[in-house]
């Protein structure tokens, strides 16, 4: 059964349970078994609750291409960190089908999942996150985005390996506009995109105390690399781009190219923000967050700048920020374990500057960790690392 005969299927049921006079004056308009806007809200929800959400399958909801082109740090006049690849961010490329982004807005746009994960903060108005650590909440998002043909595609798209970050908000964090309903206009979406006005019809929106504000302020990410996946129609949008400063200050624009389209940055190095849409009344990305696979590449970009005190669970985030340094700090060892037998073998001793350098790299993993879960919280969130504060507190090591 397609989506359109559910929808007449269950609004006929719903109507069958009014008398015929009301059903009358309140059914919905339907012009060849399809819903209309013009469908009253509450039953409208009753019914988009009753749609299945199906499991994740990479050839319905993928429609990988890769990205015609791939920045660099020296290209944009930026340091590149120690041990990880020279590549800053991607040209737009397509990821997720227009069915794939269906059943993610599906899934996201229910009463309830909105009433539990629809947050707002100083650097955002609106944001959906914080649904990972539920078992039984955003199933398709866990399924698409754990997937190893999707984590194959997102390696593709960056061109290296990368690991995906699971803490409270790493996963499915999507950013979204806000227009003169606000908060309660978010309830009103659903999973068909909103198609942009005309550049000429643009001014036809009603104004918003939102209009003058970001998606998302300037920023560095706390994680090294981060995925955005555009969930709305871009064809003829008007603004809605990912900004990203270089190294002398200019701004360039990056943008999905259609529903489904992404763009991947080193969000951790760079700063940038997402940018409101003029005539449109949604733009909405998703937002997901990764390391780089090679346990020797830097991770200094993973800390806990964005905490947010009042809706975080504190305990959940410092415990998995914890595991996550561990485990890299495990990796590493294992890495110079399989070096020290290597030159075991070949009768090769580890030199003074390879120790040291090991050494130094491992105590400064270990006291930023302490850092950030001692320090940062509650003294330097949203900030960046003072200048002289690693140094103060590596002063004992």
């Amino acid at each position: 059964m397609t989506c359109s005969q559910l929808l007449h299927f269950f609004s006929r049921l719903l109507l069958s349970h009014t008398d015929k006079e009301s059903a009358m004056e309140t059914a919905p308009t339907l012009t060849q078994g399809v819903a209309t806007p013009d469908m009253q809200p509450a039953i409208f929800e009753k019914v988009e609750a009753q749609l299945p959400i199906p499991n994740f399958d990479p050839a319905i909801h993928l429609n990988y291409q890769p990205p015609s082109t791939r920045h660099s740090f020296t290209e944009l006049g930026l340091p590149v960190p120690k041990g990880c690849p020279d590549i800053c961010y991607t040209e737009a490329f397509q990821l997720f089908s227009e069915e794939g982004v269906r059943m993610i807005r599906r899934e996201v746009f229910r009463r309830e999942f909105l009433d539990k994960y629809m947050r707002s903060w100083e650097r955002a108005p609106c944001l959906i996150s914080g649904h990972y650590p539920v078992k039984r909440d955003g199933t398709f998002l866990k399924q698409a985005m754990m997937n190893p043909v999707t984590q194959a595609a997102i390696n593709s798209a960056f061109g290296c390996a990368l690991a995906l970050q699971l803490d409270e908000n790493a996963m499915g964090y999507i950013n979204v506009q806000l227009g003169a309903e606000g908060i309660e206009g978010v309830y009103r979406l659903n999973e068909h995109p909103t198609k942009p006005l005309p550049a000429a019809a643009a001014s036809g929106l009603p104004a918003s105390e939102y209009d003058g504000a970001m998606i998302d302020s300037w920023h560095k990410d706390t994680t090294p690399v981060v995925l955005v996946l555009m969930l709305s129609d871009t064809s003829t949008m008007v603004g809605g781009e990912t900004a990203i400063r270089t190294g002398d200050g200019r701004v360039i624009k990056a943008r999905g190219a259609n529903i489904g389209g992404a763009v991947m940055m080193a969000g951790a190095y760079l700063e940038h923000a997402a940018l409101r849409a003029s005539n449109c009344a949604e733009r909405l990305s998703l937002v997901n967050s990764y390391g780089y696979a090679n346990p020797d590449a830097d991770d200094s970009g993973t800390t806990l700048r964005s905490v947010n005190l009042g809706f975080d669970n504190l305990s959940y985030v410092k415990n998995s920020f914890m595991e996550l340094k561990l485990q890299r700090l495990r990796d590493r060892c294992n890495i110079a374990i399989e070096r020290v037998r290597e030159g075991r073998e070949n009768g090769d001793a580890p030199t003074r500057e390879e120790c040291e350098e090991w050494v130094r790299d491992q105590i400064r993993l270990l006291k930023m960790t302490a850092w950030e879960l001692n320090e940062r919280i509650p003294n330097y969130l949203a900030m960046d690392m003072p200048e002289e504060a690693l140094k103060t507190y590596l002063a004992d090591a």
